[in-house]
């Protein structure tokens, strides 16, 4: 539980008559996670034959999926069905619908590319449909010639002028309030009509090929869009009712050829020789047996349980009791532990509820963090990151409550307080008197703020016991590194302890002579971190008193909640003598109260979730451990 699983790492040598079929099992299993492996005299793995093949037919099958899902016009999500792998790869190389499917797909392009093209015919007939009486295809002869074409108005008289002065056949033919010309022209003067319109600026509009009068030409150009636009809407049907007959099928044919892929190409991580192949990995200590069941279907193959150290790295499987999830989400969002490290998921699930209570601190609070998780996690079920940090608010919610109960604080008003309130909407006096008097924030702030500094000193000096332990197998060098700056802590506290009571008299009397053995604890840490981590571990010291600072922001977090809840409760209570005053401000009160709750527990959960990963954390844990991936049909949750 305080840390990962217990990893083997094995090694198997199988024949390579054998090696598809253990592929396979161990691919059912789902136990191995399978590393590259390479050894001095054997070459380096390659896929199996059957990869290229697979491949092909994987891309292949994935381009016919994307074309009937655009006939579908949605995302097809159902649960594709998994097959022999020879059966399926037989299956998509004789596929009736491919061709079928591939024929439709040409056709509705060549039909929109036609479409399209009709519609800028039209466009283009549309800007020339005031030439009611002129025949475009009697217009070009052997010696004449004519362009059509946009020009600004303010030229067009300009461009007469120029075509007459050019003499022949040369004219332009426009109408007023159009600022479209047709101008014909000897096709010996070609050269200067396009040297001059040109210069004018005139933009050439694209004609039907053989066209003759435009409003001919319009109606043959709507009647042919409008014919292959229902044949378009008919491709259309016969493509989305041929996709919805073969999609489930053609999907379980990838799932089944993306298996046989996986398969294939695992053995690139194989070493081989002629005749073996040499496969090298991780499992969990607890699945070897099994695996040698599976070998013992392979009387050839041999399995050797290979000895690690701290040099090779096996992967992390964290192991967690299931209520401590929401924790462990945290652990897997930052830096794993490494295998050899303590897992820290245990001490933020007592850690991240108490620093988040001390923070909200507040009954009604408390209540509304946990109706809100709760309502958040109905919402936000299937969402990894919001299930999690809203079971988070659901557990910090009960340290919420109990230290409510502890500062006295109920939305802000003292437990009589709010009995007086209620019993003046009730008309019935519910106390006479506090049944107790709480620890009030507001008026014991430097109380409040050295129980905060307490608390980071027991939560850093945890961190260097478990730093300790950590390194102790390791490096009992880097252990007696994190034994002293525990030493310093203690250390620092002893010695400034008896001035304590100078800020907080509620403290009483401490004997100085605890400042001078904190002195001497303090003095002979120092030395020993000056031995064991150098100058650097000095000059750091300061650093540690930075750390137990940092937890005065659960003070002064909390603090400005209980202000913001009063101001609240001063100006915005609703009482019954305000009458329909008070209907109205009832909604606006309790709205405000959720919103005032929802920064706190949001505020809560970032500060406590930084004081446990950035001051806590780094204490005792490097990280960087490597996620463990089997090899398996079927992702497992670990």
């Amino acid at each position: 539980m305080f840390r990962p699983k217990k990893m083997s790492k094995v090694r198997l040598i199988v024949l390579k008559t054998h090696v598809a079929n253990l592929v396979r099992d161990l691919h059912e299993a789902g136990l191995v996670d399978i590393r590259k492996s390479r050894y001095e005299g054997l070459d380096e793995g390659r896929p199996l034959a059957s990869f290229d093949a697979l491949s092909a037919e994987l891309l292949k099958l994935r381009a016919l999926v994307s074309m009937m899902e655009a006939a579908l016009g949605k995302k097809y999500d159902s649960e594709p069905k998994v097959m022999e792998g020879a059966k399926a790869l037989a299956e998509a190389k004789g596929l009736a619908a491919e061709e079928q499917l591939r024929k439709l797909n040409s056709e509705m392009a060549a039909l929109n590319e036609r479409i399209k093209a009709l519609e800028n015919e039209a466009l283009a007939v549309e800007k020339v449909l005031h030439f009611k009486g002129v025949d475009f295809s009697k217009l070009r002869t052997r010696t004449l010639d004519f362009r059509v074409g946009e020009i600004a108005a303010s030229r067009m008289a300009r461009l007469t002028e120029s075509m007459e002065q050019m003499g022949g056949h040369n004219t332009v033919v426009s109408e007023a309030g159009y600022n479209i010309a047709l101008v014909i022209y000897d096709r010996k003067g070609q050269h200067n009509v396009d040297s001059l319109l040109g210069e004018l600026g005139f933009s050439d509009i694209d004609l039907p090929e053989g066209m003759t009068s435009p409003m001919e030409a319009i109606n043959r150009i709507n009647s042919d869009n409008e014919a292959a636009k229902s044949r378009l809407k008919e491709v259309r049907g016969m493509m989305a009712g041929l996709s919805r007959d073969n999609i489930a099928h053609i999907r379980s044919l990838i799932r089944s050829l993306e298996v046989e892929a996986e398969r294939a190409g695992v053995a690139s991580k194989f070493s081989s020789s002629k005749c073996a192949y040499v496969v090298e990995g991780w499992l969990l200590e607890e699945d070897m047996d099994v695996l040698k069941s599976i070998l013992g279907r392979y009387p050839d193959a041999v399995l050797e349980d290979v000895k690690y150290t701290h040099h090779d790295m096996p992967p992390t499987v964290l192991d967690n009791p299931r209520a401590a999830g929401p924790m462990e989400f945290i652990t897997k969002s930052y830096s794993l532990p490494n295998y050899f490290e303590i897992d820290p998921t245990m001490m933020y699930l007592i850690a991240l509820p108490v620093i988040y209570g001390m923070i909200v601190g507040d009954v009604i609070y408390g209540i509304l963090s946990i109706a809100l998780g709760f309502a958040l996690l109905k919402r936000f079920e299937k969402s990894y990151i919001m299930s999690n940090v809203s079971k988070i608010w659901m557990y910090s919610g009960i340290p919420a409550i109990a230290f409510g109960l502890f500062f006295d604080e109920w939305g802000g008003l003292t437990h009589h307080h709010l009995s007086e309130i209620i019993g003046k909407w009730i008309g019935i006096e519910l106390l006479h008197a506090p049944l107790y008097h709480g620890f009030a924030r507001i008026d014991n702030v430097l109380a409040l703020v050295a129980l905060s500094a307490l608390v980071g000193l027991i939560h850093l000096g945890l961190g260097f016991i478990l730093g300790a332990l950590n390194e102790w197998n390791h490096s009992k060098k880097h252990a007696l590194a994190k034994i002293a700056w525990l030493g310093v802590e203690v250390g620092l506290t002893f010695a400034l302890l008896p001035y304590l009571p100078s800020m907080l008299p509620a403290l009483g009397y401490i004997d100085p002579a605890l400042s001078t053995a904190g002195i001497v604890v303090l003095a002979v840490s120092a030395v020993t971190l000056a031995i064991t981590e150098g100058v650097l571990g000095i000059i750091e010291i300061p650093g540690l008193v930075g750390n137990i600072l940092s937890y005065s922001r659960i003070a002064a977090i909390g603090i400005v909640g209980v202000v913001i809840a009063e101001l609240l409760n001063e100006f915005i209570v609703p009482m019954p003598e305000q009458g329909l005053l008070a209907i109205v401000l009832l909604p606006v009160f309790v709205v405000l109260h959720i919103a005032n709750c929802f920064v706190a527990m949001f505020e809560s959960l970032i500060q406590g979730g930084r004081l446990n990963i950035v001051e806590f954390r780094s204490k005792f844990m490097h990280g960087g451990g490597d996620v463990f991936i089997p090899f398996a049909l079927y992702s497992k949750k670990l």
